[in-house]
């Protein structure tokens, strides 16, 4: 499969993974499906052309992902490696300290608002998945995909395509998902492990954040705040999956999910023909054209009425469908 690449080619970088020979991998803050499999597919491919490789993470990482992981990921990474970043559109988005101590040696990303940050970039907005460029590595470098890393690339590509629903689904990201299956990976396997692992308190926040949300025209907003985690018992990671259920309501072009934190609230904005990449590059955010997020100092409410403020002259607000901008 080849890759098209801004900044470096498969092939540097396949040289440059050649030269390594103590490296850590790590991925972007709250990290999802993609971020760990990618960052650990990386691993296995560095640590099979005889590198040591660690994985540094400084978060908790989510609990339906953890089977990926063969080590314990370190807080911190060491002084002495070389730092390997993946799937972290900004550096400001790194999942470890650096403090200037490490620069980042590798980029790898297929976030198209990537500024290139490393010494060296592969990054492909084509791509359906950071985890797919890591596997154009693996074919670049002759390294046969062992069951394991192959779990960890397929983990990448279904999570990110909304399980081979979204719009960024690719006959290259089907025809690397045969030759997963090929390693052998198992879909319905895989499907249990990410799927099957809820709680009764993330059924009780996802509903939550489904109560609390209001119509605008072609714009759906959901929010959660702190009284909605202490009722359900839940966390602000628990709810992120209430944005699936947000796309499903016929005649909407954005939908939003806004979601308490310490200090602020998280945006997550999806669309099926909306840049909302560049709404949330107003609130210094960023992404994909259709799957963004952001951050923001201001309580739900607040950061509800910027955003429908943001949104006035790119979709319709007052169509008649329920609701107003208020």
């Amino acid at each position: 499969m080849t890759t098209r690449t801004t900044g470096n080619t498969t092939r540097e970088v396949a040289e440059f993974l050649k030269g390594l020979q103590k490296a850590a991998v790590t991925t972007h803050t709250g990290a999802d499906g993609d971020a760990i499999g990618s960052a650990i597919a990386l691993l296995y491919l560095v640590r099979s052309l005889g590198a040591e490789i660690v994985f540094c993470y400084s978060e908790e990482v989510p609990s339906y992902l953890r089977w990926l992981l063969p080590d314990e990921p370190l807080l911190e990474c060491p002084r002495d490696y070389d730092l390997l970043v993946v799937d972290t559109s900004r550096p400001d988005r790194v999942g470890v300290p650096r403090d200037g101590v490490h620069p980042v040696r590798l980029n790898l990303d297929h976030h198209e608002d990537n500024p290139l940050y490393g010494e060296k970039n592969l990054v492909d907005p084509l791509a359906a998945a950071s985890a797919q460029i890591v596997a154009s590595l693996y074919t670049e470098l002759g390294v046969p995909l062992d069951r394991e890393s192959a779990e960890a690339i397929y983990t990448g590509v279904s999570t990110d395509t909304g399980g081979f629903r979204f719009r960024n689904v690719s006959p290259e990201a089907h025809e690397l998902v045969a030759d997963l299956l090929r390693a052998g990976v198992v879909p319905a396997e895989i499907d249990a492990r990410l799927n099957r692992t809820g709680t009764v308190e993330q059924l009780k926040i996802v509903g939550a954040s489904l109560i609390n949300v209001e119509r605008y025209g072609e714009a759906l907003v959901a929010t959660v705040g702190k009284d909605d985690y202490e009722r359900t018992g839940a966390t602000e990671l628990d709810s992120k999956e209430s944005i699936d259920h947000l796309r499903t309501v016929a005649g909407v072009e954005v939908v939003a999910h806004l979601r308490e934190i310490e200090g602020g609230t998280k945006g997550s904005l999806r669309s099926e023909r909306v840049d909302v990449g560049e709404v949330a590059r107003i609130f210094g955010g960023g992404g994909h054209r259709l799957a963004a997020g952001y951050t923001t100092p201001k309580p739900p409410h607040e950061a509800k009425e910027d955003l429908l403020r943001a949104l006035k002259g790119v979709v319709n607000l007052r169509d008649g469908s329920g609701g107003g901008a208020g």
